[in-house]
């Protein structure tokens, strides 16, 4: 158990690291520093708009791989406890086993769903952080091609 504790107090201070990072990037191209830094023509605005649009998505990727760690932790911990279990099944008398059947098939229903859960978290979060880029993206193209 003090393992466990060890690797959450690891993820949750790298998590922090990283997200400090996101947020300070974030800002920095939100929040210019001087009026210089204010754009002028099409293009500074386009850049400055995917730069902050570039630095949410960051930082919602940061928010997604936080929660994707803490998930793969707590499956590491369940695994472990299933170990654990199986190893006292074995121990047991043969008699003993079917009345324990339901435990260990909940443990292993509780890895298969959480494993797919994280997956399937994982994948949306990521394609979510980047989807208000993509529309801007789009949205640049459609006007460049209306400028012509």
């Amino acid at each position: 158990m003090v393992k466990v504790l060890q690797q959450y107090l690891d993820v949750c201070q790298r998590a922090q690291q990283r997200w400090m990072a996101a947020q300070a990037d974030y800002l920095r191209h939100f929040y210019p520093r001087a009026l210089d830094d204010v754009p002028f023509n099409h293009q500074q605005i386009n850049q400055r708009l995917e730069d902050t649009l570039q630095s949410g998505a960051a930082m919602m990727q940061v928010s997604a791989d936080i929660n994707h760690e803490l998930l793969v932790l707590g499956e590491r911990w369940v695994g472990s406890q299933q170990k654990q279990w199986l190893q006292y099944l074995d121990k047991t008398p043969r008699a003993l086993a079917p009345c324990f059947m339901p435990l260990d098939a909940g443990l292993s229903g509780c890895m298969i769903a959480s494993r797919a859960s994280r997956q399937i978290h994982h994948f949306a979060s990521t394609q979510l952080s980047t989807a208000p880029l993509n529309a801007v993206r789009g949205a640049q193209r459609v006007y460049r091609r209306s400028m012509k």
